[in-house]
């Protein structure tokens, strides 16, 4: 009965010796009972070595002792010992718990004790127990360090505990107030935000969050932006309140309010930039449509600036920004905003105007205070002037369009010669809605193929033999048929086009020249090079790379080059076509005499054709002109250079030329701009001077 009873038992003599154990007992000890019967408990079941004090064993022992003295079961407590479990390696030891639960009966002479049901197995219970503990103490000094205050708000909103990290967010040690609660440190105006936070947390479910921000204002009245997260933990006994987890987020706040002021502030003026700009003229145009009061929007650009960068110095440039801003805020109404929208270029927003006359005397305020000198450091002084568009609406119109608006009467301004005030009008709409279109048009021309060459010849006038072919640029448009370099290329460079349009115009010039290099008798190809093109120091090598992809001779090509581009850098220009001269290109001065010409540009340019721009063969018969013309045409040679006259419109212009010593002319009364198969027959003798 006694060994197959569902409790581990055992018995005990007055010496604590084993003289009885039972089936389950042997079966949870795992051990056999040859192996503990008339052997002592301790000496059966020795302690663990790594517990160098026994305390398993003495505790086990004198609760053994005092059921001996006292027949008493209830006096003893749970008790944790050291099972020593044997293996091939030695003893290995397991914590256990054993539970006693009934009162031992004692024999007839004392000394034998029996200990039944006493021995319950409680490990399991007492390892959960200690884990939870453990966790327990581990969470207490996690909150204990955290860097972030945690409190708990209890079922009457009081404070029921608050972590030490609260003492930091609020500058006062917390056992030195005499009333602490949750709202005491709190920014008055944050008060209200702060009762919604509790009140919504306290109407999630259990363990839910509600996140908030709120400012704390410290002992020393220094206010600290919070993120806050409030945890429901009302219904969990062990808390019963709310959880308040605050973490300091004010040096996040300051960056985030820098990295905002500095994307809506200009740097160097201090004044709003673009987007700031253009935010804020959204919201002015939408109280214009609620109000019917006139918005204006005023551009302002600063004429020839980039001369003064170039001249001066940026530093310089730099310096007049500034001052022309604060000259520009001195003419404004305190209600006027001035906005840098980049580089040179300004707006002023101007609200709650009484008529659309208000916006052109705010611009001609603007002109009379910041035109005129600059000083811009030792010795340096600029004379400024402003090109200016004003556009202004009743609220009709959204911010956008009131801006583009500005900007085409800005435009208007600088096309006009600049140092003036334009005012946005029907007319010029209609010019910006052309402009817009043809853009959009142009770069659909771009991608389909649209553009063509057409070739104007060239002929020998001693002889009157077909010796060379300009490329003219032409646009097949679809709906307007064929259009003329001047309807569609100052859009282009407007709209940065130029570019790929001169890289087109290059590559079917090529490709019709070693065409027409395979002629017995080839001409020579001209092609006009654009500003954009000879800024773009790559041109050189790209326009090598086409010739030898198609095979063409170099010497058969003469790029033309403008005496208007000259004069905007010289220099720069002069070392584009230098290289084009080493690769074995032509280089041909176009318009010669139309403008200022430098006949010094004649000695530092490698040229080798000269082309009299066609107010010469308009006044070829003037004699004043005739002698102009003849002092040129006989330079041209001592310089190296052969000459050609455009726009020869008569045949008396061509008999003149030809009479003066011009060498070669083209125009209308020669032939006009064809496509190359009218042109290619005409090419039928020997090239020998061009």
């Amino acid at each position: 009965m006694f060994s197959a009873g569902p409790t581990p038992c055992l018995v005990l003599d007055a010496d604590f010796c084993i003289c009885e154990v039972n089936d389950t007992y042997l079966a949870m000890t795992r051990r056999r009972r040859e192996d503990l019967l008339g052997i002592n408990l301790f000496d059966a079941f020795p302690g663990n070595p790594d517990d160098p004090e026994a305390k398993g064993q003495r505790d086990l022992r004198a609760s053994l002792q005092r059921v001996l003295r006292t027949g008493r079961a209830d006096t003893m407590p749970t008790l944790r010992y050291d099972l020593a479990q044997p293996t091939a390696d030695g003893m290995v030891f397991e914590e256990r718990w054993w539970r006693p639960n009934n009162t031992p009966v004692l024999g007839a002479d004392g000394r034998v004790v029996l200990i039944k049901n006493c021995v319950e197995d409680v490990t399991a219970t007492q390892r959960a127990r200690r884990e939870r503990e453990r966790s327990e103490r581990r969470l207490r000094s996690l909150v204990e360090h955290a860097m972030d205050a945690i409190l708990v708000i209890g079922l009457e909103r009081e404070v029921t505990y608050a972590s030490p990290a609260t003492s930091r967010f609020i500058g006062r040690r917390i056992a030195e107030l005499d009333d602490f609660r949750w709202d005491t440190f709190i920014h008055p105006e944050d008060l209200p935000a702060a009762l919604e936070l509790l009140d919504a947390v306290e109407a999630v479910a259990r363990g839910e969050t509600v996140s908030g921000q709120l400012r704390v204002v410290r002992a020393d009245g220094s206010v600290r932006f919070t993120e806050v997260r409030a945890t429901n933990h009302r219904a969990d006994e062990a808390i019963n309140g709310v959880v308040l987890n605050v973490r300091d987020v004010t040096e996040q706040r300051q960056v985030e309010r820098l990295l905002q002021q500095q994307a809506l502030e200009d740097v160097l003026t201090a004044t709003p930039n673009r987007r700031w700009f253009v935010e804020a003229a959204k919201s002015a145009t939408a109280r214009s449509a609620r109000t019917g009061h006139p918005v204006g929007v005023v551009l302002v650009d600063v004429d020839h600036f980039k001369q003064i960068n170039d001249t001066m110095g940026h530093p310089a440039g730099d310096r007049l920004l500034i001052e022309l801003v604060r000259r520009m805020a001195s003419a404004l109404r305190p209600s006027d905003t001035v906005a840098r929208l980049g580089g040179d270029e300004f707006a002023i927003l101007s609200e709650d105007l009484r008529s659309e006359q208000d916006a052109w005397q705010i611009a001609h305020r603007i002109a009379a205070a910041a035109t005129g000198s600059y000083e811009l450091g030792p010795g340096l002084e600029a004379r400024v002037t402003l090109s200016i568009g004003v556009s202004t609406d009743e609220g009709g119109a959204d911010a956008d369009t009131l801006i583009a608006h500005a900007d085409a009467a800005l435009y208007k301004a600088k096309r006009a010669g600049r140092n003036r005030i334009e005012v946005f009008d029907p007319e010029l709409r209609r010019a910006l809605v052309d402009r817009t279109r043809t853009e959009q048009e142009l770069r659909r021309a771009l991608d389909g193929d649209e553009l063509v060459l057409h070739w104007q010849p060239i002929v020998r006038t001693s002889d009157g033999v077909f010796a060379g072919a300009e490329a003219l640029l032409r646009w097949q448009h679809p709906d307007r048929g064929l259009l003329v370099p001047a309807a569609f290329l100052p859009v282009a460079e407007e709209a940065g086009l130029m570019h790929r349009v001169g890289a087109w115009a290059i590559e079917r010039a090529l490709e019709q020249a070693v065409a027409w290099q395979r002629l017995e008798h080839p001409p020579r190809v001209f092609v006009n090079l654009a500003a954009e093109q000879l800024r773009d120091p790559l041109l050189p090598d790209a326009v090598s790379r086409l010739a030898g992809v198609h095979g063409v001779r170099p010497d058969g090509v003469c790029f033309e080059v403008s005496e208007r581009v000259l004069a905007v850098d010289v220099a720069a220009i002069r070392a584009q076509l230098l290289v084009l001269r080493d690769r074995g290109f032509g280089l041909a001065l176009d318009d010669f005499g139309a403008g200022n010409t430098a006949l010094t540009w004649l000695q530092q340019l490698p040229l080798d054709v000269l082309k009299l721009d066609r107010s010469f063969a308009a006044t070829a018969t003037d004699p004043t002109a005739h002698a102009i013309i003849s002092a040129v045409v006989q330079l041209a040679p001592t310089l190296g250079m052969t000459s050609i006259a455009e726009g020869v419109e008569t045949a008396e212009q061509l008999a003149t030329l030809r009479g003066l010593g011009c060498d070669f002319a083209q125009g209308y009364t020669i032939a006009e701009p064809q496509a190359e198969p009218a042109v290619t027959p005409r090419f039928q003798r020997p090239l020998s001077a061009l």
